[in-house]
């Protein structure tokens, strides 16, 4: 063993057996409990299928839209043979595949095989058809969503809480404990109903009486609705309310034929005859294994560089008026909110690294609480390892006291027996995508606000404001370091679009994310691309990016923007550790002539791990000091956190994308490509704002020996 793997990996493994004290994520499947539902008859495109079942696969039953499920399919495939190489050593993680001794293994291995081969060409060919909207049920994901209870939560209140089986083999709705007391759960369903609590396992028949109890000590009970199921009337009582409650579970694609629709959508693309285009231009319109919207109208979208404006324009989504100048400096999360012109929602889709308990956070749950309590269906999307007691508790009561409010607490779990570096991921790997969606019943008044920023204080205060008068939100200590109390004061950037058909374009394509297969976070692709014989109309492009299920798709488009650059390529980025194709894409662009100007942070002290970081900055700085433009962002106490590129004055990508391998290996990433010299002619003076607010960066950069041993383990800068 070398001298750094030495150093390196007990140190990580302390903490991997810390993590291992976790509790796992619930698991099973209705399948096993109702093995006669047609779709479990139908075996998944998976390591547990024959390759005889697998070479002639009708996983999908066929809904007649054959390119797409196609598409889908080679997805599907590739996932399952990754699972096949971890599992068995093979492929990427050591021995040939033919090696296995096991032909059933090789029989499978060789029919997945064939259904992934259309990943090898980094574009999808264009098919005929028309291009437009469709409609996707076939039945491939495993379906596992939470349904919150606490005694104390609106107790006497009745309460209707939606599972989605929509697209999903199975079924799970986890009845998660949020308070202090026992909660007894009792009722009928119209359909069969499998319950599994304490490691035993019951059917219940339909429309047989049951009962359950959830105990007060954080648990969880596992419901299986079978397909048939589509509603249950149940009664929620405690020792704070004998008489209980009304609690119905209701099928969401059968009782909100609307939501059904938005969530099974996805879209036919035109791409036009590459013949005569420019590079860019055709890069833009290709189709690709990357999760792309078509491209759309993008209207005038408001620059939100402010931070204050960036979250009013959120606050003005839900509220229909902005927060005043005096409610930051008094900066009371319970200042007075002003409903009265506040826009009638339909949906509410707020996705976010993080959701704080803070001023921000507490504002927000506020307005959500306002939509929820009128019905509005509301979901939310964070990242579990970044939340702490206090941000689980507002978001927890909040799901319990309105459970037409759903959360998602992202957690990637490694497979079994995984390597070390996938078992290391599962403490650092995170959701990134930043969206705030808000449909409303009067369609001028929808919005949707994509960039950088969180649900976080350090967006929006310089320093940290004084809560303590608010046990129950967090009181931020000045940090450096790895803590999750840290506070640091970030610029960054968003815009806001209010072209309808766009905001619901873009919530349609977050639903892939939240419909996402819970064993292995796959999400299915929201577009197909089309022959198309006439000039695109459409200027922006929106993706969804989960690199580890879709083969590094947002690195392999970046790189082909990259490589079609001919004149100029303006960055704002605070995280500079390259992934080597990225960086042979800079080194060939700076080697045709183009000129490279890059506005980052090299420094990045106070942000979480800061040290760390900015050792990795400074090789990039020690690379390409003389070669490309560098400046620092030296707005005094302030953190860059803007993520921006520009390609020869005319496209635009503003995106939660680090330019770091987190980015385009680990998290889940979203952002909008702008094709339209009249977009970047908007951009450059924010551009060229950041610039007045830097410095050239010294190229005589000093990189301690602990951290050039600790990155020349390839797997620790992968990692990061």
């Amino acid at each position: 063993m070398s001298l750094k793997s030495a150093l390196t990996k007990p140190l990580l493994g302390l903490a991997l057996a810390a993590l291992a004290g976790c509790a796992g994520m619930p698991g099973h499947s209705a399948c096993a409990f109702f093995p006669g539902d047609d779709a479990c008859g139908r075996l998944p495109v998976s390591a547990d299928g024959s390759g005889a079942q697998i070479a002639a696969p009708h996983y999908f039953a066929s809904d007649g839209n054959s390119a797409y499920e196609k598409q889908f399919q080679a997805l599907l495939a590739q996932s399952r043979l990754d699972a096949l190489d971890r599992a068995n050593g093979t492929g990427r993680f050591g021995r040939d595949w033919r090696d296995v001794q096991n032909s059933g293994f090789h029989a499978t291995y060789a029919a997945l095989q064939r259904l992934a081969r259309p990943l090898g060409d980094p574009e999808l060919t264009p098919t005929q058809g028309k291009p437009g909207e469709g409609r996707f049920t076939g039945r491939w994901r495993m379906s596992r969503q939470t349904l919150y209870l606490d005694a104390a939560a609106r107790p006497l209140s009745p309460k209707t809480f939606s599972f989605s089986g929509l697209q999903a083999r199975s079924v799970e709705i986890v009845l998660r404990q949020a308070g202090q007391q026992p909660v007894d759960i009792g009722g009928t369903c119209n359909g069969p109903l499998a319950i599994r609590a304490s490691g035993r396992s019951t059917t219940v028949a339909k429309a047989s009486p049951f009962h359950l109890r959830l105990p007060a000590a954080e648990t969880s009970v596992s419901l299986f609705p079978a397909e048939a199921l589509t509603r249950c009337d149940l009664r929620v009582t405690s020792a704070l309310a004998p008489a209980g409650a009304p609690l119905i579970l209701l099928r969401e694609e059968t009782a909100d034929p609307w939501i059904a629709k938005l969530d099974s959508r996805y879209d036919r693309c035109p791409v036009p005859d590459p013949a005569g285009m420019e590079e860019l231009d055709r890069a833009f319109y290709a189709g690709r294994w990357l999760s792309q919207t078509c491209a759309l109208p993008l209207g005038s979208p408001t620059l939100l560089r402010k931070s204050r404006d960036g979250f009013n324009a959120k606050v003005e989504a839900l509220l229909g008026r902005t927060l005043p100048d005096s409610a930051f400096e008094k900066a009371d999360p319970e200042l007075p909110l002003d409903f009265s012109n506040a826009p009638k929602l339909r949906l509410i889709y707020l996705s976010s690294l993080e959701f704080k308990a803070d001023f921000s956070g507490r504002v927000m749950e506020r307005l959500i609480r306002h939509h929820a309590a009128r019905g509005t269906k509301v979901r939310i999307l964070v990242t579990d390892v970044l939340e702490r007691e206090k941000d689980d508790a507002m978001l927890h009561r909040l799901a319990a006291e309105f459970p037409n409010v759903e959360l998602q607490e992202y957690r990637w779990q490694a497979d079994h027996g995984a390597p070390f570096d996938e078992q290391i991921a599962q403490l650092h790997r995170v959701h990134h995508v930043k969206m705030l969606a808000t449909l409303a019943e009067d369609p001028s008044r929808s919005r949707v606000i994509i960039g950088g920023r969180n649900i976080h204080d350090g967006f929006l205060f310089h320093k940290p404001v004084d809560l303590t008068r608010y046990p129950e939100l967090e009181q931020y200590g000045k940090t450096d370091g790895l803590s999750l109390n840290y506070y640091s004061n970030w610029s960054d950037f968003d815009i806001e679009i209010a072209d309808p058909a766009t905001v619901e374009t873009l919530a349609a394509h977050l639903s892939t994310v939240w419909l996402r297969d819970a064993n292995t976070n796959l999400s299915r692709p929201f577009s197909v691309p089309v022959r198309s014989g006439a000039a695109p109309r459409g200027v922006a492009r929106h993706f969804i990016s989960v690199p580890y299920e879709d083969g590094h798709a947002l690195e392999a488009y970046f790189v082909e923007l990259i490589d079609n650059a001919e004149h100029s390529i303006e960055i704002v980025n605070p995280y500079l550790n390259l992934t080597p194709d990225i960086a042979r894409a800079f080194d060939r662009a700076l080697a045709r002539g183009v000129k490279i100007d890059v506005v980052g942070r090299i420094d990045l002290k106070g942000d979480i791990g800061g040290r760390f970081l900015t050792a990795l900055n400074k090789l990039f700085v020690e690379k390409y000091g003389d070669r490309i433009n560098i400046r620092e962002f030296k707005a005094p106490d302030v953190v860059l956190h803007s993520k921006i590129m520009m390609i020869d004055e005319r496209l635009v990508a503003i995106s939660s994308v680090n330019l770091n391998n987190r980015s385009f290996f680990h998290d889940s990433e979203n952002g909008m490509v702008v094709l339209d010299p009249a977009f970047y002619r908007r951009m450059k003076p924010v551009y060229d704002d950041y610039l007045a607010h830097s410095r050239p960066v010294a190229t005589d950069v000093t990189i301690g020996w602990a951290y050039r041993l600790l990155f020349s383990n390839k797997w620790v800068q992968e990692a990061f």
